[in-house]
């Protein structure tokens, strides 16, 4: 009996590892891939226990000189690489010192927090790593116990990098087993593509998404669910868990004061708000702003496919403007018939018109490639929104 104690829901990838495994026909490169948060990274731990563990019955048994060689953290056949913030020196390719503790500590963090560990934006795998990598599998285990070489996030290693990995799955060391994870499996090599036995792993559905959170919520750190946050987590304990503990309500405040600015059609309206939102000082608060507004595109969008697509709004009276009560009324019902917050409106109402989904989706991704090509962030938003504008130039009201 396999067990899998970290990861939650992916009951088809749960099967068919364990056929891999009870059948010993497990692959030599394994390619775990989904989008953020879905579940790679606690699916990848309990996959280390299983391979690991000695014992052909149980596994992880907990008793065997592999899992107990696990739990103290002194199994030199277990290879971890992340992505670092630490660049080796040029042309040296040896892993410096402060790269071998950025790596411990990662590593560290990574086992205790699966779900809610994050990357920075501004981590790497290097080259380095990868020559470290192939140096420790070189040579044969005396022990004939597994090695176990983990990269994760594979998609920010460089062309060099990646060609390096590649010599290795190419002719993999016997009983080595490599297990990759990647958020952005279209980025990697298809040479390397063809070299692993590809996973896909999709989000939960929503009846499994709440049976996660019962059981597992507390152990998670979410002392109560954030109800609030549920429609922006897109079925994935790793974005609840992300959205919660990074600010999620006001991202929510922040998305709404941005369509709103984005979609009323005056670039002095949207320069003022840029001007005055904390979300534009810095690389990391915009991206992390603009990857919650794509989210928010995607939440839009499933209402929509759901709920229809008649945005009409309630007549105004004697020429008044409409209540607060009644703006975005539509959004307001798809979301309460949808069992989230009917609150959520402030946030996704302003999409109700607009020059369309697809072409706001793609404002928002330039200004996110922009600023992580290091523009200026305020900068950045400003000239793309100015084309975004020229070209998709509406009349107010205008329905998506």
């Amino acid at each position: 009996m396999l067990t899998f104690s970290r990861a939650q829901g992916l009951d088809e990838a749960k099967a068919f590892l364990s056929q891999a495994v009870t059948s010993s026909k497990f692959p030599h490169a394994l390619l775990v891939h989904g989008p953020v948060g879905v579940g790679q990274n606690p699916l990848i731990l309990d996959l280390i226990d299983i391979l690991i563990c000695e014992n052909p019955e149980t596994r992880p048994c907990e008793k065997c000189s592999g899992c107990l060689g696990r739990k103290r953290n002194n199994l030199d056949n277990l290879i971890f690489i992340l992505p670092l913030e630490k660049k080796e020196k040029a042309g040296e390719g040896e892993m410096e010192v402060t790269q071998v503790d950025e790596l411990v500590a990662k590593t560290k963090e990574f086992h205790d927090d699966p779900y809610g560990f994050r990357r920075s934006e501004k981590s790497r795998i290097n080259i380095a790593q990868i020559r470290d990598l192939q140096g420790r599998v070189s040579f044969t285990e005396a022990s004939g116990r597994p090695r176990i070489a983990v990269i994760l996030w594979a998609e920010t290693m460089p062309h060099e990098a990646a060609n390096a990995l590649l010599k290795s799955l190419e002719e993999p060391p016997p009983n080595t087993y490599f297990l990759i994870s990647t958020e952005d499996r279209p980025s990697l090599l298809p040479t390397i593509l063809s070299r692993c036995t590809q996973l896909a792993l999709f989000p939960m559905e929503t009846e499994a998404f709440a049976a996660a959170l019962a059981s597992q919520g507390k152990i998670l750190g979410l002392e109560a669910v954030p109800a609030r946050l549920l429609p922006f987590a897109e079925g994935s304990l790793g974005n609840l868990l992300a959205l919660s503990r990074n600010g999620g309500d006001t991202l929510v405040v922040e998305a709404g004061h941005f369509f709103d600015a984005a979609l009323s059609g005056d670039w002095l309206t949207f320069s003022d708000y840029l001007d005055g939102s904390d979300a534009f000082s810095d690389m990391d608060s915009t991206s992390r702003l603009m990857n919650f507004l794509l989210r928010s595109l995607r939440v839009f969008q499933r209402l929509v496919a759901l709920e229809g697509s008649n945005f009409a709004q309630p007549e105004t009276q004697n020429g008044n403007a409409r209540s607060a009560s009644s703006a975005y009324a539509w959004t307001r019902e798809a979301l309460r018939k949808q069992g989230f917050d009917p609150d959520l409106s402030s946030c996704l109402g302003p999409l109700e018109s607009g020059p369309g989904l697809e072409p706001l989706a793609g404002f928002l991704e330039a200004v996110l490639a922009a600023v992580q090509s290091y523009a200026k962030p305020r900068m950045a938003a400003l000239g793309l929104y100015l084309e975004f504008e020229a070209k998709y130039a509406r009349k107010d009201g205008q329905p998506c």
